[in-house]
């Protein structure tokens, strides 16, 4: 693990390549499930929206178009320089980080996130800012990667090369089981009609769920990050299996927890 410090999100610019198709795969992949769970919300006309881990901006430029011009989106992130807003005047982008920076409190009808919370350890502490930048009625939406579907509905190379490479990610702080965890802590926090999905999505090889996995196993490796995968030539094995489009593998399994804040 040469060149990787505890706790350290290496996935950025400063680190590793790739990281533009990495986003937009991740985008492709997931931005279905994320706008249906945001409609079910009701997201509308004059809506102020946190977006907090806005990435390539495919899910802030949403939003900015679904508030319109009477509403605001507050984009941030530890690298915007990949974050695409262009033609959205309601559109703040704030390049912070979570662990240090402060967000505005009791402003957001909606916050929002997508796989950010899990690759922080302070993500507990995280989550308290997150509630309490919501304003009353407000809305808090939280995606997370969760590995209970690996292993479970897939089984044989496929779940043993994504489990054996979530391992050495969890010693630098990932949490592989947050989102299981997510409606307790929210509801520990006082919001309401709290609820929660979990989805395994099951895809074609190629697909860009899997090539965002491939992506992130690649850079991981090119990285330095050390990961024992069972069996001699096994990771080339699966690289060749993720990117074939007669498999049927398990993408990223997914838990969206809900929860409102009182009203009063």
């Amino acid at each position: 693990m040469s060149g990787v410090l505890e706790g350290e999100y290496f996935f950025n610019g400063g680190n590793l390549k790739e990281i533009p198709r990495r986003l937009v795969a991740l985008e492709e992949g997931y931005d279905p499930g994320t706008v249906s769970r945001l409609e079910g919300l009701g997201v509308s006309q004059g809506w102020g929206c946190l977006e907090v881990g806005a990435g390539a901006g495919s899910i802030t430029r949403w939003l900015s178009r679904r508030v319109g011009t009477n509403g605001e989106v507050l984009a941030v992130d530890l690298d915007t320089s990949y974050l695409d807003v262009s033609g959205a005047d309601n559109v703040e982008i704030r390049q912070l980080d979570l662990r240090t920076d402060s967000l505005p409190d009791g402003r957001f009808d909606l916050v929002h996130t997508r796989f950010v919370l899990g690759h922080i350890p302070e993500r507990v502490d995280i989550l308290d800012s997150l509630v309490a930048a919501l304003r009353p009625g407000g809305w808090l939406l939280l995606e997370e990667l969760d590995s209970f579907g690996w292993g479970v509905f897939d089984s044989g190379l496929h779940a043993d090369v994504v489990l054996a490479c979530l391992a050495p990610l969890e010693r630098q702080g990932f949490a592989p089981r947050f989102g299981r965890e997510m409606p307790a802590l929210m509801r520990d926090r006082g919001l309401v009609d709290v609820s929660a999905v979990a989805e395994a999505p099951i895809v074609a090889g190629g697909s860009p769920g899997l090539e965002w996995l491939r992506i992130t196993f690649d850079q991981m490796m090119n990285h330095g990050l050390a990961f024992d995968v069972p069996g001699n030539g096994s990771y080339a094995e699966w690289r060749r299996l993720a990117d074939d489009p007669e498999q049927l593998l398990v993408g990223v399994p997914i838990v969206a927890a809900r929860g409102q804040r009182p009203i009063s």
